[in-house]
């Protein structure tokens, strides 16, 4: 990640900070130009608006979101309109404060948020990004609580803690927390608490988008960076030769 600047507009810069936590203003933006943000038809409304009184707002930038920055506006240019970084991502807040602000025109006002983290296998929160994106998976979770969630019933999943765990913070209405803590009144079972539920919700709902088992996919992740760990360590004709072993061992058996 790197540091980037952009000159907006004071007003503009007031509204995103309005609308996003502090902590998630880079990360929201980032996937936004990655998977939404379209070029307007006429590129010339690229420059619509007031560019006075500019103020500088910081974000952190991956090089694929940096790079996709400049890929636009050198198309932009390339196609005799005027253009620049800072006019560019104009635009493309203007867009997604748009969005943003639709999508909390449609929450009830009244409604009360709690936030916590929770610990779930390593391998876990990268799974569930790649069914979800980032500015929707605490929506997906709290309506997949509401509508669908049931533990599962005398499973040993519930009891089982994560070998590896990682932290992933969640935060969701109220009601929905309140329907987990209901849960748990009814199991009865010491050993099963909030925690325990809410991995069993994000379990369930990898599987619900995946159509395969969650275990077998977190697992996969885990194997997958134990792998790549190794090879950099030691370099990859070792890792071939330590997993030649283990095939030949499990030939034997």
């Amino acid at each position: 990640m790197k540091r980037v600047s952009f000159s907006l507009v004071p007003g503009q810069v007031e509204q995103y900070k309005a609308l996003v936590d502090a902590s998630l203003q880079s990360r929201i933006l980032r996937n936004y130009i990655l998977n939404e943000y379209q070029l307007p038809e006429d590129l010339r409304d690229i420059n619509i608006g007031d560019r006075q009184g500019l103020k500088p707002l910081p974000f952190h930038f991956d090089e694929f979101t940096d790079e996709r920055v400049n890929e636009l506006v050198k198309h932009i240019q390339k196609h005799g309109c005027k253009a620049n970084r800072s006019t560019l991502m104009s635009h493309i807040l203007t867009q997604l404060i748009q969005k943003l602000s639709l999508q909390s025109q449609g929450l009830p006002k009244d409604r009360v948020m709690r936030h916590s983290s929770f610990y779930f296998e390593r391998g876990t929160r990268e799974l569930i990004e790649k069914f979800i994106p980032f500015r929707d998976r605490n929506a997906m979770i709290e309506r997949f609580i509401l509508e669908d969630y049931q533990p599962r019933k005398q499973n040993p999943i519930l009891f089982d803690k994560p070998v590896e765990p990682e932290a992933m913070r969640i935060s969701i209405a109220a009601e929905a927390f309140d329907k987990l803590d209901q849960k748990v009144s009814e199991i009865g079972t010491k050993a099963v608490t909030r925690t325990s539920l809410m991995r069993d919700v994000i379990e369930q709902l990898i599987e619900k988008l995946s159509n395969s088992d969650a275990r077998k996919l977190i697992a996969e992740v885990r194997l997958k960076h134990a792998l790549d760990d190794y090879k950099s360590r030691f370099g990859e004709d070792v890792l071939k030769e330590q997993l030649q072993q283990y095939t030949i061992k499990g030939e034997g058996s």
